[in-house]
């Protein structure tokens, strides 16, 4: 009889999953839900994102139509994740000198990911 050793991962592999189990009796549970107080959050720091940009004397390049973008697909009622993200990576690395915004981006980074 082998032995069991759980999960094993080799080989630089990239894991993504809700839950994951192993061994003897092992269960595993993953519930997939937008809680609503979550995305409403998420939503709230979006705006003080824009708010913040829109009040900048200077904001980076194209940073405030990304924004833009970013609340329109968190206004969505199942907002893309992967799309968010990536125009708040964007939105940082062009405000990387601005401490505020990039402080403001995190916010949101940290709020979507939560939640989605």
């Amino acid at each position: 009889m082998q032995k069991n050793y759980g999960i094993e991962i080799h080989g630089g592999a990239d894991v993504s999953a809700g839950a994951m189990a192993a061994g003897n009796k092992a269960t595993a549970t993953n519930i997939s839900a937008v809680a609503t107080d979550s995305l409403a959050n998420a939503r709230t720091e979006m705006a003080r994102l824009l708010e913040l940009l829109r009040a900048h004397p200077e904001p980076p390049d194209q940073a405030i139509e990304m924004a833009e973008d970013a609340e329109y697909e968190l206004a969505k009622e199942v907002p893309n994740k992967r799309s968010v993200l990536r125009l708040l990576d964007l939105i940082a690395s062009g405000a990387k000198s601005i401490a505020s915004i990039g402080g403001a981006v995190t916010a949101v980074q940290q709020a979507v990911s939560a939640i989605l």
